[in-house]
């Protein structure tokens, strides 16, 4: 018995502090489970400074940095066409140097765009006076040009005792260099496209003229082919299909298929108060036969009464035609100056209104020669 005894004496010496460690491990856990909510967060009262999300700064992506090159390259071209054509470059080029700046020390997109921005406005803004520049610089090129040529030929009218400047037909009182026509252009152009075209037309009136220079030194008789004509016409691309020349030196009309000249003729263009224009032109329309009646009030010195016409074909708007004028009797050097026809009325002792006059046979030749669209060189 004794023995029994003492072993659960044991038991219970080992047993109490077994228990004590368990209870106290629960008492720690409660405590632990106490800080922790049923949804395995926090419960605590004391704050937990959140880590920061890191928002990454926007690069410049290589395309806004070519877009960027483009730009600038368009300016300083533009810069240079300016300075070509003795225009004054200084803030243009404060400008463009500005621009360069903003955009090499940009170090986010948005700072990227807005430099951007700005570059596009300064190309934008330089075009028109660029265009506008040379526009002047070519106006007075021809100007200075036709007037130092007429001056040196001279055409002396013994009917009226008059003289007058050849190549009268560019100058700029009447001609294409003047108010109706130059001049018109001017006033009414505002785009970048409409100052192209009137410098497209200045060179188109320098190369006519520089022909008509040229052709005056060329004792090529009129219906022979004329070194100028395919000149002008292989500078315009012409030398497939039907093409009409006229010299308004010699006053004479040639036609050429496939650069070879098929026939030709004397003709009367227009006065020098009301000259034929110079150009590039082509075949509007034909009518036959037609009536022409005069815009100009009874009383004018340019009206005309209404006049049939059997064969007209229009090669610019506002009424210029090639057409028969019956009322003539000579065509050919001279004819577009006051002068006095043997056996014409008295219409016929001037040149045209700016029509190029001819006979009516050659004007039924012409009109089964050209279509609407067939080219026409005037120089």
């Amino acid at each position: 018995m004794k023995r029994k005894m003492q072993k659960n004496i044991f038991c219970h010496q080992y047993l109490l502090p077994m228990l004590t460690f368990v209870t106290l491990g629960a008492l720690l856990l409660s405590a632990c489970s106490s800080m922790i909510g049923g949804n395995g967060t926090s419960t605590s009262k004391t704050a937990v400074t959140p880590t920061p999300t890191l928002v990454p700064t926007p690069t410049i992506s290589q395309a806004m940095h070519n877009e960027g090159d483009i730009e600038l390259q368009s300016f300083q071209q533009w810069i240079t066409l300016m300075q070509q054509n003795g225009g004054s470059v200084t803030t243009y080029q404060q400008q463009y140097n500005s621009d360069q700046q903003a955009l090499s020390q940009a170090t986010t997109s948005t700072a990227y765009q807005s430099a951007l921005q700005t570059l596009q406005q300064h190309v934008q803004a330089i075009q028109v006076p660029t265009m506008k520049q040379e526009t002047q610089l070519l106006q007075k090129k021809l100007s200075q040009e036709v007037s130092t040529w007429g001056a040196q030929h001279q055409y002396y009218d013994s009917y009226n005792n008059t003289t007058y400047n050849q190549g009268y037909q560019y100058d700029s009182t009447n001609g294409i260099g003047g108010p109706l026509w130059l001049g018109e252009e001017l006033s009414s152009n505002q785009t970048v496209a409409d100052y192209q075209q009137t410098i497209e037309d200045l060179n188109m009136w320098l190369t006519n003229f520089q022909a008509m220079q040229t052709n005056a030194n060329d004792k090529t008789p009129s219906n022979q082919p004329h070194q100028t004509d395919l000149a002008l016409m292989k500078h315009d691309n012409l030398m497939q299909g039907h093409v009409v020349v006229v010299s308004l030196g010699e006053e004479a009309l040639r036609a050429y298929n496939n650069g070879q000249l098929v026939n030709s003729f004397l003709v009367t263009t227009g006065q020098p108060d009301l000259p034929t224009p110079p150009g590039h032109w082509w075949i509007e329309g034909k009518e036959h036969p037609t009536v022409f009646k005069s815009i100009e009030p009874k009383g004018s010195p340019d009206w005309y009464p209404p006049t049939p016409i059997t064969y007209a074909m229009q090669y610019h708007s506002n009424g210029y035609f090639f057409h028969d004028a019956w009322w003539r009797t000579e065509f050919g050097p001279g004819t577009n100056y006051p002068h006095q026809d043997p056996d014409g009325d008295p219409f016929a002792g001037q040149g045209s209104h700016g029509c190029v006059n001819m006979s009516t046979s050659d004007s039924a030749w012409l009109y089964n020669f050209v279509s609407v669209y067939t080219d026409v060189i005037i120089y």
